[in-house]
């Protein structure tokens, strides 16, 4: 009788094991699966553009440096916009990123198309160009990959999903609000 006790316990040990290994060790695959999916979306949509875009920024505050100075205010917004873009992880802080970057570059080009004329017109109109190009790309790309952003936010939101995700280390995040 003991031994049917003692196989019983065992029993239902490997039962608990098998249930956990099967809801954390294969759900904890699903969601980093799904979170992957999201961020290799993100990849190819919209972050090799802003990396383009901050290519433009940078020629353009180049332009702007050698008219305006490096001390310029303008000058010296566009390289902090370009530094926190650098910084940002993830896609939400790189949305705001790109935010101050816009503002901050459009500023600059005014100024420094005002003070260059037709001498570096010409580099800094199609660096502009280029920048509000990546820019419209972007805002067009973003509503799709948020769609996704949003769809695996709610399938890792759900119980045990939620905890699954948590303890997987699976995050999804959108690229604007």
């Amino acid at each position: 009788m003991a031994n049917w006790k003692e196989n019983r316990r065992l029993a239902a040990i490997v039962l608990a094991a098998a249930v956990l290994l099967g809801v954390f060790g294969i759900g904890g695959m699903k969601a980093r699966g799904l979170a992957r999916g999201v961020q290799e979306a993100y990849a190819q949509s919209i972050a090799g553009d802003l990396a383009l875009r901050a290519a433009a920024a940078q020629s353009i505050a180049d332009v702007g440096a050698s008219a305006l100075g490096e001390d310029a205010a303008s000058v010296q917004a566009v390289r902090t916009a370009l530094a926190t873009l650098d910084d940002a992880n993830g896609p939400g802080a790189a949305y705001m990123a790109n935010t101050a970057l816009t503002a901050s570059v459009g500023l600059l080009y005014e100024e420094t198309r005002k003070a260059v004329g037709d001498e570096k017109g010409g580099v800094l109109q199609t660096q502009w160009s280029e920048f509000l190009s990546r820019g419209n790309i972007i805002d067009n790309s973003a509503p799709a990959y948020n769609e996704q952003a949003r769809a695996a936010q709610k399938k890792l939101s759900g119980f045990p999903a939620s905890l699954v995700s948590a303890l997987a280390g699976a995050h999804v995040e959108q690229f604007s609000a």
